[in-house]
């Protein structure tokens, strides 16, 4: 198994644990600060594992690259950057500051990301 895809896994577990012990043991009322952070904590790890393999096996099907490590090396990018943007819907959402402008700016601004991320450099020679 790939270090990547094991790596992603245990995020999955580690973020599933997370908001399993978030829901089952804390109360947000008595502790609202420990409670919101570890929600949110597992909810970045969470999103982050899940969105690897979702992204992995959307780029075996579309992209047409011989190099596999290619694929789950911008997967695990991609990934990352899907997780900082709902954990930042996330924080949103729970500060009231979330509206349609604000949701439209902040996924122009990740796709903006995504696109500097895997723009192939050119070189003159």
């Amino acid at each position: 198994m790939n270090f990547y895809k094991l790596g992603s896994l245990i995020k999955i577990i580690l973020g599933l644990a997370i908001l399993l012990i978030d829901y089952t043991m804390i109360n947000v009322f008595e502790d609202p600060l420990v409670g919101i952070g570890l929600g949110l904590v597992g909810t970045f790890i969470l999103a982050r594992g899940v969105s690897f393999f979702i992204f992995f096996y959307a780029q075996e099907l579309f992209r047409k690259i011989e190099f596999r490590d290619r694929n789950l090396k911008d997967s695990y990018k991609l990934s990352f950057l899907f997780g900082l943007y709902a954990l930042i819907n996330v924080l949103l959402l729970l500060l009231w500051w979330r509206n349609k402008w604000r949701g439209l700016l902040l996924l122009a601004g990740f796709i903006c990301l995504q696109y500097f991320l895997f723009l192939e450099p050119k070189y003159d020679r």
